[in-house]
């Protein structure tokens, strides 16, 4: 099971959300180099999919969102990409196809009544 940012955050004993008191009055940098370490871009991979499949239920969320996310789950094998929905389910050693068949027929029994 995927954890939620604020989990891992919690869990690393880490808060990355910026201080204002600190930031007030500071102009952003963004010629500043962020380096990400394997932790940040797997953590990343975890939020894209976890997001992904949460909102694709949320009724909050717009339609054409939500068909965003089938199109990007129904994409071919061929397709290939850092962010891709079957890298992201590789990381975590899901099974792509079992996860995106369960959540597509969870999706048609929801919205085909």
């Amino acid at each position: 099971m995927l954890m939620t940012e604020m989990a891992m955050h919690k869990e690393s004993g880490q808060d990355h959300r910026p201080d204002p008191a600190r930031m007030a009055g500071r102009e952003a940098k963004f010629d500043e180099v962020i380096p990400w370490t394997e932790d940040d871009i797997l953590r990343l991979h975890g939020l894209l999919l976890e997001k992904s499949l949460h909102d694709l239920f949320d009724l909050r969320v717009s339609a054409r969102t939500r068909a965003d996310i089938l199109d990007w789950m129904r994409a071919p094998r061929s397709e290939s990409g850092a962010f891709t929905y079957r890298a992201c389910c590789r990381l975590f050693g899901l099974d792509d196809e079992e996860i995106r068949d369960r959540v597509l027929e969870r999706y048609r029994r929801r919205h085909t009544h």
